[in-house]
């Protein structure tokens, strides 16, 4: 199949009669040139391809060969036949200095001779590599990214080099760190990065400066690659020192460095407070955190949500930073995290700043923003929901959008998990707004599955505690709304005036750090139980009562306790 590609793609699209019918085959089309400008790419790319560009140079493995290529030998194009011909008679190491040339060539030619000399390119590079040593293949990708940064991954040897590149079982420092930008440029799951990692990591990062370990993180990141094995502490320890060494000084591009090591520790799940800390210091700072961009502060902010670090003040500086952006500044995805952060924090934002979240989420709906990706549309829905906000025109929305999902996206667990408990909320308060009955996603005595229990001693400990309470008649532990599978003690008392309750048991991680309320899940299914009718009780796990009866007037107290904010209820509140 690719060897057909490659035979279309170094076919001539010069003849009219043919164009339409190799613009599906060759790498790039007459209208990649004429309708999009490759050359604008991100800083942060082209900071690391600099640095690759100069560490290449540090590296005894990288010699080269005298270029004997000359420009007038090749462009400019007038016969692409006699193009072809004079190209194929050119040697792989000398490859690099034609392709650097071409980018002269780019600013005379016509769009068509143009496109015909990158295929050409392309399909002579990708025939010669069993031809070229390890840094012709490095030289030749570092050409083809400078004449084309943002197209580097639609040609045919970017793909062939990368499998080359992979069976490198040792080299050098600069060697491998050009290696995991260039495998980081592929920005989708592969075990290529990660193998690479595994085997090489350890041997060059005590060694790694700021920029380095910067640029092995941005390329886990991008392929979700996790640093794993016996490098993975070390990874880590040496992922934090740098984030607590970044000092963020006014018209420096250090907060891009910044931003790689927090989005590396979110990806690697690292906690450590010394980063809450550092970054809450940054966010109490007016300039330095006027120099971050919207979609660093999302990830700032997500790490807080992931850390539960709900510090009020560093809190609502990230949300008035956020709230001033304009909409087009806003991507969709950072839209989707903010409000996410909102949610999980339990942010006090007032009723106009949700409808301005609301507001921006229907523009870019209406910019089919959320076309091609659904799921952070029912991300943000769900999070509007949390927050107490329900917005008919982004649910119908995101239901449409998800059902009309091509096939092959449609398999999306986590995405349909969380438009199923979307559904449940809208069910419960807007019950006008779906088919879906509330006899449907309400499942009182419905058992919680095993899995789930498994790490939740506490609450099989208290349901035998209460289960011999005199005035207690049963205990259940269950599931109560679909598509919320965090499991709750349903407690029932005899008697005249018997009286079943919802208890809720939490855990650390299902309580933020400095409200000591409740995550935004538990929040949501208390929410939902009350808004049907039901009592129920929010206890710390780890101040319960030391026997059934203590608990069972705790049981009792709840309503009053509520009014009075008892702090024996801490995280009764929302």
């Amino acid at each position: 199949m690719y060897s057909l590609l490659r035979r279309f793609a170094s076919a001539s699209i010069t003849n009219v009669k043919n164009a339409n019918f190799l613009r599906g085959y060759a790498s790039f089309t007459v209208r990649d040139v004429t309708h999009e400008i490759s050359d604008e790419t991100g800083t942060l790319l082209i900071r690391f391809a600099k640095h690759i560009a100069t560490e290449r140079y540090k590296c005894e493995e990288h010699v080269l060969p005298p270029s004997n290529v000359r420009y007038s030998d090749y462009f400019p194009i007038t016969d692409e036949r006699y193009f072809r011909r004079t190209l194929q008679s050119t040697q792989a190491d000398q490859l690099p200095s034609l392709i650097i040339h071409a980018s002269s060539y780019r600013s005379n030619a016509a769009a068509p001779m143009y496109v015909a000399a990158l295929n050409a390119l392309d399909a002579h590079a990708l025939a010669q590599l069993k031809q070229m040593d390890t840094s012709t293949v490095l030289e030749s990708l570092y050409a083809f990214l400078f004449l084309m940064p943002n197209w580097l991954r639609r040609t045919d040897f970017y793909h062939a080099a990368m499998r080359r590149l992979t069976n490198e079982t040792s080299c050098s420092k600069e060697r491998f760190l050009q290696i995991c930008f260039y495998l980081g440029l592929q920005k989708q799951l592969e075990n290529n990065l990660e193998t690479l990692l595994a085997t090489q990591l350890s041997d060059h990062l005590p060694s790694f400066s700021p920029l380095d370990l910067a640029l092995v993180a941005n390329a886990s990141y991008k392929t979700s690659t996790l640093v794993t094995g016996a490098v993975r502490d070390a990874y880590e320890a040496a992922l934090v020192d740098a984030t607590l060494n970044v000092k963020l000084v006014p018209n420096s591009s250090d907060d891009a460095l910044l931003i790689c090591y927090v989005k590396a520790l979110r990806l690697q799940r690292v906690q450590d407070e010394r980063v809450c800390e550092y970054l809450q210091q940054i966010c109490l700072n007016p300039v330095e955190l006027s120099q971050l961009q919207p979609r660093g502060l999302a990830h700032i902010f997500a790490y807080f949500s992931e850390m539960r670090w709900d510090h009020t003040e560093s809190v609502q500086a990230i949300v008035k930073q956020l709230l001033q952006f304009k909409p087009h500044e806003l991507r969709a995805k950072d839209l989707a995290t903010f409000i996410w952060c909102c949610a999980q924090l339990n942010c006090n934002l007032t009723a106009a700043q949700i409808k301005q979240l609301e507001i921006v989420a229907l523009r870019k709906l209406d910019h089919g923003e959320y076309d091609r990706f659904p799921d952070q549309l029912v991300d943000t829905c769900l999070s509007l929901c949390i927050l107490g906000h329900h917005s008919k025109q982004l649910f119908d929305a995101a239901e449409e959008l998800k059902a009309n999902q091509r096939q092959r996206y449609r398999a999306q667990p986590k995405v349909d998990s969380r438009l199923i408990l979307l559904r449940s909320a809208v069910a419960i308060e807007h019950p006008e707004w779906t088919d879906v009955r509330k006899e449907q996603v309400f499942k009182e005595f419905a058992r919680a599955p095993g899995y789930l229990l498994k790490q939740r001693e506490d609450l099989t400990i208290y349901a035998n505690q209460l289960a011999k309470d005199t005035e207690v008649e049963g205990v259940d532990l269950v599931c109560p709304i679909v598509g919320i599978n965090l499991p709750s003690l349903r407690v029932q008392t005899h008697g005249d005036d018997a009286t079943v309750y919802f208890v809720e048991l939490l855990t650390t991680n299902q309580t933020l750090k400095f409200s000591q309320s409740a995550n935004s899940l538990i929040r949501l299914k208390r929410r939902l139980l009350e808004a049907l009718g039901h009592r129920v009780v929010l206890l710390q796990s780890a101040e319960m009562a030391n026997n059934a009866q203590t608990l069972h007037q705790l049981l009792e107290q709840a309503p009053a306790a509520r009014n009075e904010d008892s702090p024996q209820l801490q995280g009764l509140k929302n």
